[in-house]
């Protein structure tokens, strides 16, 4: 460092932020040192700074000329204002290199901090190698992309650092998100057990895994044609019954204090009962006798069949019951009263859960959703009907069994485009609740770690538009962000649309790559999300270029602009033609 000629000194102190006089001969936007030459005097650029056998490291946060009443000169007497104004730097200290034998080391603080006068200097490549990252040739590190200015330099990031604590991939249609996210995933399913599950909202991620051969496993929510499964592409429509507990009451939102109780009950009988898309009935009994439309007359037979169920002398029935059976115990566990001995259907209490028993016919008769989602019952996986054991194995067919199969799969990408946007938050939610339950069921490090890659996270980890008490609903997947990592689960979570995704599940997120985001919510998003660094990026990444971003948090030391790398092979995820499909030029 002593070797090269500075660049300017600190005039201005002001806590972690600095200023910085550039002198005369420093008119370029490139410095000179032994390693050749580095980029200084724009913003974003790291230089560094004399801290006696440290160096301290600045980010240049924005440059410009000095108001001729504060111009003096470097040397010599005090210029006049007729002379060109004098240059300055404003920067944030982000951390100090300190040499420990032969290697340089970074710590990212911003209290250590120069005196009045101190040097400033360009970063040699070593240093700024040491500032951006360890890029010693490891097998527990991969490339995040090429530093923006001088794309000699591989950006790299330690595997751990980089999926202990959750990935967030954000920016604006058109950027290089999923050409990014493809090739982060192409880079970690280089090792032997990795995991990934991909939830590809618009079936485009299959192409880039094609070279995997046996490893990838391909689902598609819904029924597969001939030809797919010839391909050897999977068909899954998803029970409802193996949605569980935890996912119904996701996928049919009941208010906490009035419904949820009735929907609980529904849940925990269902196995007791038969049903058709008309009404149930207890199992055995010939006619329906249980139905969810408040009907009037006398209702002793439906009250005698629920107290059988309630107090469990009613038999498990031979098979799952239709969906219709759900509507038709919740409404009639709560709205039958008995009134001196007559038995009826109350209309003012059928009122409080009459939204729930909507939502579950709604449902039935969307021919969207009985596509992906079976709601005609069936046989089961025992004689007695667990829907546990139910849950349990749609999750492990889904997410993968507790304990690796050498010879199973590595990254399983189920496409979900099939999937209309309006059911999105509540079918894929769904499988996230059940997922959260199970992992917290069988408690931590019983599971083997996996990666979910959560694309277009706006659609479904959101909260989701109802009753004011539907608030509860967003928690299991919350939780499942907040201590996942406990259960060795980590996120990906890539989106357009930072705002609309759960603030909870964004603020989990160690480490982003942030490309170009120029609505001012999305921006506020991030800002509000990683406090950490919000003055130093949010003024960046409205003037991105594409195919750039802005990584930093727990896997970078520092914020650093890079060129992202680029799958191979591609997803399918392209620019529309139209400049060919229109026939320009013909």
């Amino acid at each position: 460092m002593i070797r090269r000629q500075p660049i300017g000194y600190i005039v201005e102190i002001d806590g972690s932020f600095l200023l910085v006089n550039l002198h005369e001969d420093a008119r370029g936007h490139v410095a000179s040192h032994p390693d050749g030459v580095s980029a200084v005097g724009q913003p974003g650029d790291l230089v560094g700074i004399q801290g006696g056998a440290d160096i301290i490291v600045m980010r240049i946060l924005s440059i410009a000329f000095a108001e001729p009443k504060e111009i003096h000169g470097t040397r010599g007497p005090v210029r006049t204002a007729t002379q060109e104004p004098l240059r300055q730097l404003r920067g944030c200290v982000v951390g100090y290199l300190m040499r420990s034998e032969n290697s340089l080391l970074f710590t990212a603080q911003d209290w250590r901090l120069p005196v009045l006068g101190a040097a400033v200097f360009p970063l040699s490549d070593s240093e700024l190698l040491a500032t951006i990252g360890d890029q010693g040739v490891r097998a527990n590190q991969i490339t995040l992309g090429k530093e923006a200015r001088n794309t000699l330099i591989a950006v790299k990031a330690n595997v751990n650092d980089l999926l202990a604590r959750h990935f967030a991939i954000l920016g604006a249609t058109g950027q290089g998100k999923t050409h990014y996210l493809a090739a982060i995933l192409q880079k970690l399913l280089l090792a032997p057990r990795a995991r990934v599950v991909v939830f590809d909202v618009n079936g485009e991620y299959a192409p880039a895994f094609s070279n995997l051969g046996p490893r990838l496993k391909r689902t598609i929510l819904g029924r597969t044609t001939e030809e797919q499964q010839q391909q050897g592409i999977e068909s899954l429509v998803i029970p409802y019954y193996a949605l569980g507990r935890h996912g119904l009451a996701r996928l049919l939102l009941p208010s906490e204090r009035t419904q949820m109780p009735s929907l609980r009950f529904a849940i925990e009988h269902i196995r007791f009962v038969e049903a058709d898309n008309e009404g149930a009935r207890m199992a055995g009994e010939g006619a329906n006798a249980l139905f969810d439309d408040c009907r009037q007359g006398d209702a002793r037979a439906a009250y005698q069949q629920i107290e059988r169920i309630r107090t469990g002398v009613a038999r498990v029935s031979g098979q799952w019951p239709h969906m219709r059976g759900l509507s038709c115990l919740a409404a009639e566990w709560y709205a039958i009263k008995s009134d001196r001995g007559a038995y009826r259907r109350d209309a003012f209490a059928y009122g409080h859960i009459h939204s729930l028993v909507n939502r579950i016919r709604g449902l039935i008769e969307d021919d969207r959703f009985r596509a992906v989602v079976d709601v005609r019952g069936g046989e089961g996986l025992g004689e007695d009907l667990s829907m546990q054991r139910e849950s349990q194995t749609l999750v492990e067919r889904v997410f993968g069994a507790p304990v690796f199969a050498e010879a199973g799969w590595n990254v399983h990408v189920i496409d979900l485009s099939r999937l209309t946007q309006d059911l999105m938050p509540f079918v894929l939610g769904s499988l996230l609740e059940l997922y959260a339950a199970e992992l917290f069921r069988r408690g931590p490090g019983s599971t083997h770690p996996t990666l979910l890659a959560l694309e277009e996270a706006h659609h479904y980890l959101r909260q989701l538009p109802g009753d004011a008490e539907s608030g509860q609903h967003v928690l299991a997947y919350e939780r499942l962000a907040k201590e996942g990592r406990k259960f060795g689960v980590s996120l990906i979570i890539s989106t357009q649309r930072p705002s609309e995704v759960s603030p909870t599940v964004l603020a989990q997120c160690g480490t982003w790559a942030v490309f170009r985001l120029s609505n001012d919510s999305d921006q506020r998003a991030v800002a509000a999300a990683a406090e950490s660094v919000a003055t130093n990026v949010t003024k960046q990444i409205s003037g991105l270029g594409r195919g750039e971003a802005i990584v930093f948090g727990a896997a970078m030391p520092v914020a650093t602009r890079l060129s992202v790398i680029r799958a191979d092979p591609q997803p399918k995820s392209f620019d529309p033609p139209f400049v060919a499909a229109w026939g320009y030029g013909a």
